[in-house]
């Protein structure tokens, strides 16, 4: 029992001296690392400079494309952008339609055709493709004289097209959903 005992004080002892040593040392907080608010705020940055290239980009794409174009006036001519830019482009027209209401548009892509069975309506689709191909977008379009062309006036489905037309939105009757497409269009098969 004895011995118990000396070991237990033996022990306490040492506990207790190495506790009330100086703790100058491990006070010295050593943070290399970056804060989740340092990385936050580069990222931010780093977002803000790329949209003001996009937007640079974009006013310098739409100044030399009308240039280029002196008899057809495209306010937004998405066949001369990357696909960055393209990709943006129509994201941004589908989360802000109305700043784009109204503007000439023209896109290049892959000819799409739906049908609504429950409406009887025909919807056609020009479908953009990203370089991955992970990311396809699409207009709608609706062509210049709609009601007097038939099946046979438009391409096969997969076609590549270039379509052209004014940008606006709309609803169906009895659905609040909002839609955009583009109306009075000219579709050329690409070539």
């Amino acid at each position: 029992m004895k011995k118990l005992q000396k070991w237990l004080i033996l022990f306490v002892g040492i506990l207790l001296i190495t506790g009330c040593r100086d703790n100058a040392s491990s006070n010295k907080k050593v943070n290399n690392g970056k804060s989740v608010n340092d990385v936050l705020e580069k990222q931010t940055k780093a977002e803000e400079q790329k949209e003001q290239t996009e937007e640079k980009d974009k006013k310098k794409e739409s100044t030399d494309t009308s240039e280029n174009t002196e008899t057809e006036d495209v306010d937004y001519d998405l066949t001369e952008m990357n696909s960055d830019m393209v990709y943006a482009t129509v994201y941004q027209m589908m989360m802000e339609p109305e700043q784009y209401e109204g503007k000439t548009i023209r896109i290049d892509g892959n000819y799409y055709i739906s049908k609504d069975e429950a409406t009887g309506n025909t919807y056609h689709f020009c479908v953009i493709k990203d370089a991955l191909a992970c990311c396809a977008q699409g207009l709608e379009f609706v062509r210049k004289n709609e009601e007097e062309l038939s099946d046979e006036d438009y391409p096969e489905q997969e076609t590549e097209i270039i379509v052209q037309g004014t940008f606006e939105t709309y609803k169906e009757p009895n659905d609040e959903t909002l839609y955009c497409r583009i109306t009075d269009a000219d579709m050329q098969i690409k070539k």
